[in-house]
């Protein structure tokens, strides 16, 4: 594990493990109407831009899609205050009934599944773009599972498209409440095969801060 993963496991666990959720947003695009265009089902939301969770200790924390590792893996920062921005729509999620289920419950674990490609260098030759050089391979987290004891849910950088392939690096969240959501995109599926790495839990006695799943 590179240093780098290192500290993104230990900004995870300090800043979530062992805390309660106690209000939830979304900011999306403003549409200018009055339709919501984050649910895309009861038990999966469609966000545009970012998920804002406040906890018990009065931290704003913004998760979001990002660059950190790749475009685009799941990342996240914390903010001093929510911030109205123009073009760009809060909203309170707290009392939906999905979140409502989960709030003042202890985060007991969040395990980060990781997705891999490989990636190669362009060179424009006539007015074609051909690969050269060897190939990198690219690792991004591209989804949290985060755990309340025995609930779960899935939080990607995945945006599902209607009639359309469905895009797993996206620059948009998909929060899916079911373990049958998380099937049905295959999440574990995809990501067991290659890297998944848990933070520890609140209760666990040893130092380590990462362990394999």
């Amino acid at each position: 594990m590179t240093d780098k993963e290192l500290k993104y496991y230990d900004r995870i666990n300090s800043t979530f493990i062992g805390r309660k959720i106690i209000e939830v947003f979304y900011e999306e695009l403003d549409y200018e109407t009055e339709s919501e265009y984050w649910e895309h089902s009861t038990d999966i939301h469609s966000v545009d831009m970012n998920v804002i969770l406040r906890l018990d200790n009065d931290e704003l924390i913004q998760i979001k899609w990002d660059n950190e590792f790749y475009c685009y893996g799941i990342g996240f920062e914390k903010l001093a205050e929510l911030n109205k921005r123009e073009g760009i729509k809060t909203i309170s999620l707290t009392e939906n009934g999905n979140w409502e289920n989960l709030t003042n419950k202890t985060i007991t674990e969040i395990i980060v599944l990781w997705d891999e490609s490989f990636s190669q260098e362009l060179h424009k030759v006539n007015n074609e773009f051909i690969p050269k050089g060897e190939k990198k391979k690219i690792t991004l987290p591209q989804t949290w599972q985060m755990e309340f004891g025995i609930d779960k849910i899935w939080i990607s950088a995945l945006e599902i498209k209607k009639g359309e392939t469905d895009s797993y690096w996206a620059d948009h969240l998909t929060i899916l409440f079911t373990n049958n959501g998380q099937e049905k995109y295959q999440l574990i599926k995809n990501a067991s095969t290659q890297q998944c790495i848990t933070a520890i839990t609140a209760d666990s006695t040893t130092s380590e801060s990462t362990r394999n799943c």
